[in-house]
């Protein structure tokens, strides 16, 4: 199914309506993490993360603009787009809470939004264990899962923000992992970099899809819901 572009008056790269069609997940060719996710009625789809998921609860957030534009596109299907997030959380958050907070409310796909806190807080090899561990407990309760690498703190597309180095390490261990568990991948890290190289020619810190170098402007989560919806149908 085709992606279609809202109005131009959301934003200069308007958002995307996904066409839904009832079935089961299906894969793109050969590579799980280019899967598309075909949804069916009564999905429950939940955002598991931090702040970034925390905030795009609000109106303009992104969580708020993927539930709102599923629901129009498709009343029939009885979706559920809800998230479980808290500010400065990092994957080990996450396993304490998965029990209590996430598989209680029974959602049929959970995807994971995580990583800018890890990549400066704690090692690498945690971060890995903690996603491989995270997504097993996910799957052992029937949950379909699709992985997000992380996004942002700094928007200079040349690597001169200070992390960087960190961050795309940690958004390469994102990718593996879901290549190790066969699971779909949002690979927002790569879409970030690609926006700022087109729309940040003066490599700027901040102010393109965020407004402090790491949560997300209206602009950003337009532009994350876009990215989010390209990966159901």
């Amino acid at each position: 199914m085709l992606l279609r572009r809202m109005s131009a008056c959301l934003s200069a790269f308007a958002l995307g309506i996904v066409m839904v069609v009832v079935g089961s997940s299906a894969t793109a060719g050969d590579d799980p993490t280019q899967a598309v996710t075909v949804l069916k009625k009564g999905d429950h789809i939940l955002f598991f993360g931090d702040s970034l998921t925390a905030l795009a609860l609000s109106p303009k957030g992104y969580v708020s603009i993927v539930r709102d534009n599923l629901k129009k596109s498709h009343p029939d299907l009885d979706l559920q787009v809800s998230a479980v997030a808290t500010g400065g959380h990092t994957v080990p958050d996450l396993l304490k809470r998965v029990d209590k907070d996430v598989l209680t409310k029974k959602p049929t796909i959970v995807v994971i939004q995580i990583g800018c806190n890890d990549a400066r807080r704690i090692p690498k090899d945690t971060f890995k264990s903690g996603l491989e561990e995270l997504i097993d407990r996910l799957h052992k309760a029937k949950i379909h899962v699709i992985q997000c690498s992380l996004t942002s703190v700094g928007e200079r597309h040349d690597g001169g923000n200070k992390d960087d180095a960190k961050l795309e390490a940690f958004a390469q261990v994102a990718r593996e992992v879901a290549k190790e568990k066969k699971v779909p991948l949002n690979d927002l890290r790569k879409a970030f970099v690609a926006y700022w190289k087109e729309h940040n020619p003066d490599n700027k810190d901040k102010g393109f899809l965020t407004y402090d170098g790491n949560h997300f402007n209206d602009t950003g989560h337009q532009f994350v819901a876009e990215q989010m919806l390209k990966k159901f149908r």
